[in-house]
């Protein structure tokens, strides 16, 4: 009852509450995912890496959606703090449009050059034609999941996180039926392996996005969207931009520097390029506690600071870090104990099997890093501070991890555990320099 009692244990409630259906939903999301590479790995091993590769590729277009959703949190979470939620309904509106313009370009790109996109990421010929039937089909969807995406970030910015997790729950038992019916040709339908989870991804993804459209019109969820004159309004627009460019820049270069590193994996194999899909998916899961509390910071510091309260923004923001830290430790410590069976979901006994499990126990001595990176870079964000995320990623990728994945990997013969080994290290830079950041300071002053 202690840990709970007084202004802390007040916002320790506030964030476990914020944070506990981010998680699950996101986990929910990344389950989905899971599911379709531990279908998909019964086909064989150049199916798990194709979708691998098209999974990648969809995360690196997403890098737009989450520059316009840093800015959606930002301004949607002060508008509530400063209890104007006319405001809140006008940020969702332009980010919603401002998502679906973005995306346009990137339909485009994955309907015509698939097969080009994909070709860098693909060890053999076959595991290229199946990634680019999966990005040509999947791509088509991405207005829609930016819809998602946005919609969610709005949501939660604006305190609601159940709402997120009930319609994740809807559409991940769609992505689950559909997929299971065409990876497989069951009942009737053809077996369409990794273009069959395509089909049911995206149509999962339409789905979510229109019933997220459904209860903005309803406007029972404490924010919604509503006509407006101009309908696109560019000032507006501009400023959710103006906030959410560095955190774009961020993933872009995070994104840009995980496909060379997956390139830098190619060289060593089919197996290896395997067990480097699986352990990017085991990473995945791994992040979500880290990314739960990070949103959760992220909307309670925004909040705070809207209604002038700069100690309680502080407050949250710790209080969610030492949160963060604590599971993801012992995360990393279950992730290392038992990697061997994890492994064993996605790949039976073999090479693959083998490196997967190196890769999730190099990976879980990162683990509470990232935890401490994501929830201090989620607060800055929620802030709208979002260059110095954006400083510690491109020094963590450029000037730590690639480089030394090279030297160690190739140069020093390590082969590819040497790629491996310089993830945990990159991590424990980039939380050296975002903690310092934090405690400057100099955040709190930051206007949007």
């Amino acid at each position: 009852m202690g840990y709970f009692s007084g202004e802390t244990g007040r916002v320790r409630r506030s964030i476990l509450d914020l944070a506990w259906p981010v998680i699950i939903a996101n986990s929910l999301q990344v389950l989905a995912g899971t599911v379709d590479l531990i279908m998909v790995g019964r086909l064989g091993v150049a199916d798990i890496d194709a979708l691998g590769a098209g999974v990648n590729l969809v995360f690196f277009s997403t890098t737009v959606m989450i520059g316009v959703s840093a800015g959606t949190i930002a301004l949607v979470a002060r508008a509530f703090g400063a209890k104007n939620p006319r405001e809140a309904d006008h940020f969702l509106l332009q980010s919603l449009i401002a998502g679906v313009l973005v995306s346009i370009p990137v339909v485009v790109a994955g309907i015509l050059f698939a097969p080009v996109i994909v070709a860098p990421f693909s060890p053999t010929p076959e595991v290229q034609e199946l990634a680019a039937s999966f990005v040509s089909t999947i791509f088509v969807s991405t207005p829609f999941l930016f819809i998602i995406f946005l919609s969610t970030a709005a949501l939660r910015a604006a305190g609601d996180a159940k709402t997120p997790l009930i319609l994740g729950v809807v559409e991940n038992l769609i992505n689950f039926a559909i997929n299971y019916t065409l990876i497989f040709g069951n009942f009737g339908f053809p077996a369409l392996g990794v273009h069959g989870a395509a089909i049911g991804t995206s149509i999962a993804y339409f789905t979510g996005a229109i019933l997220y459209l459904g209860i903005f019109a309803d406007h029972r969820r404490g924010i919604g969207i509503r006509w407006e004159k101009p309908f696109v309004n560019w000032v507006t627009i501009r400023r959710i931009l103006r906030v959410g460019v560095p955190a774009a820049a961020e993933q872009f270069a995070f994104q840009i520097g995980l496909l060379i590193w997956i390139v830098m994996v190619v060289g060593f194999g089919q197996d290896a390029v395997a067990a480097h899909q699986i352990g990017l998916r085991i990473q995945s899961f791994v992040f979500m506690p880290g990314l739960g509390l990070s949103i959760a910071s992220s909307a309670l510091v925004g909040q705070n600071l809207g209604a002038q309260k700069p100690g309680s923004a502080e407050l949250s923001a710790r209080e969610a870090t030492k949160l963060s830290i604590l599971i993801m430790g012992v995360i990393a410590i279950f992730n290392f104990i038992f990697a061997p069976f994890v492994a064993y979901a996605f790949v039976g006994p073999g090479p693959a099997h083998d490196l997967s499990v190196t890769f999730i126990r190099i990976h879980a001595t990162s683990i509470p890093a990232i935890g401490m990176f994501f929830t201090l870079s989620g607060s800055l964000r929620g802030a709208g501070d979002t260059k110095w995320p954006l400083y510690a990623s491109l020094l963590g990728t450029y000037l730590i991890r690639l480089p030394l994945s090279a030297v160690l990997g190739y140069t020093l013969g390590l082969g590819v555990i040497g790629v491996w080994i310089a993830l945990p290290v990159e991590y424990y830079l980039r939380s050296v320099i975002i903690v310092q950041r934090f405690n400057g300071g100099a955040w709190k002053a930051t206007t949007v």
